[in-house]
This record gives C-alpha cells, sequence and structure tokens, in this order.
C-alpha cells in the first residue's frame, strides 16, 4: 500500500470547491467529499439521528425524517446548536474519510483530496498535509447561493457570519486557486497546481 497523502480542498460557500473538485476527478485523482459523507450518514445512520433528534429537538424534522433545509435554518440561526451538531457529526466524518483515504492507497493512489467546507473552521484542516483553498468575491458567492440554493438573505448572512474570512483562508492555505471568471481559467489552474504536484512529488 502506498503511503498516502491527504489534501484539504475548502472555500467559502459557492466559491466553487466542488467544480474545482470535479476537474481534479476528471484527471483521476480521487476526491472525498466530506460534506457528502455528513449527508448520507444523516440520511442512514439511525443512532446519529436519535442523537441529533435528542440534542436538538424535532423542530426540523419533515414527516418523521430530518429536513436538511430546515436543520440548516436552524444551526445557522443558533451557534450553540451548530456546534453540538458539529460535534456530533464532525468525529464520525472524520473517522469514514481516514478509511476511504487508506484504500485509494491500496489502489495505487499517492493523493487524495479531502473535500469540505469547513476545514479551517473546525481545525481538521490543520492534520492534513496541505490545504487547496477556493477564492470567490463575496458578492458572487452570494448570486450563486440565491439562484442555485434559492436561500434567503438572512440565511446567507448568517453562514457568511458563521465562516472565517478570504484574508484567513488566504493564511492558511498551501496553494491557491481563484474561481471569479471562467471555467476555461479554473480548468488552467487545476492543470497548474498538478503539474506543481508532480514536480513536488505529490502524483
Amino acid at each position: 500500500m502506498i503511503a498516502v497523502k491527504r489534501l484539504g480542498l475548502t472555500g467559502g460557500i459557492a466559491a466553487g470547491k466542488s467544480e474545482a473538485a470535479r476537474l481534479f476527478v476528471q484527471r483521476g485523482i480521487p476526491v472525498i467529499d466530506m460534506d457528502q459523507l455528513s449527508r448520507e450518514l444523516l440520511d442512514t445512520d439511525k443512532r446519529l439521528q436519535n442523537q441529533v433528534i435528542e440534542s436538538l429537538g424535532t423542530s426540523f424534522l419533515t414527516e418523521g425524517k430530518i429536513d436538511r433545509l430546515k436543520l440548516k435554518n436552524l444551526v445557522f440561526s443558533d451557534p450553540q446548536k451548530k456546534k453540538l451538531l458539529e460535534s456530533l457529526i464532525h468525529p464520525k466524518v472524520r473517522e469514514q474519510f481516514e478509511v476511504l483515504a487508506q484504500k485509494e492507497g491500496t489502489r495505487g493512489h499517492k493523493l487524495v483530496l479531502c473535500e469540505a467546507a469547513l476545514l479551517i473552521e473546525s481545525g481538521y484542516g490543520k492534520t492534513l498535509d496541505g490545504l487547496v483553498v477556493v477564492l470567490a468575491p463575496e458578492e458572487l458567492r452570494k448570486s450563486r447561493l440565491k439562484t442555485r440554493d434559492q436561500l434567503s438573505d438572512e440565511l446567507i448572512e448568517r453562514i457568511f457570519q458563521s465562516q472565517v474570512s478570504d484574508q484567513e483562508r488566504i493564511q492558511a492555505a498551501n496553494y491557491i486557486i481563484q474561481n471569479d471568471s471562467k471555467i476555461q481559467t479554473l480548468s488552467h489552474q487545476v492543470e497548474a497546481l498538478l503539474a506543481l504536484w508532480k514536480h513536488e512529488g505529490l502524483l
């Protein structure tokens, strides 16, 4: 089994990290989506579901099932509830990520990307071997949230306030991708990073 390097891939909400992740996958780099793992755990892990309901109540349930939009509205209106939810979910997601990363090593991959929105905020990014940060202007990100996710202005503001600033992201970053223009530009930056990682012996 190859020793796998684990790089974080992060950015503020709607900065375009998922689009960057898609481009990396197209080029053969394994990307493990921590947000997707969280959603799957909330949908399938009965013990976790019960812990969330016991801790946060039932106001976010729809027909007895967790409604993620209601849950998002609840936790982003109450920092303590957000912190509590993360304390329940994050350890399970990280454990699953480490298992999946090692599996990629058995398949011959030297590098795995850990895609997640809160790598810096949670401190988990410091446990990885480096951090790729995707940046985009705030107004562009807000516009994307309105059209893509149809979130209210109030919820968008709460989400932005809960995340670190771009300046903090830049300070934490080992590599930076700018996503404020065309997909071709983003693609070129991904290619440039791959060339750099090959030079650094990561690929």
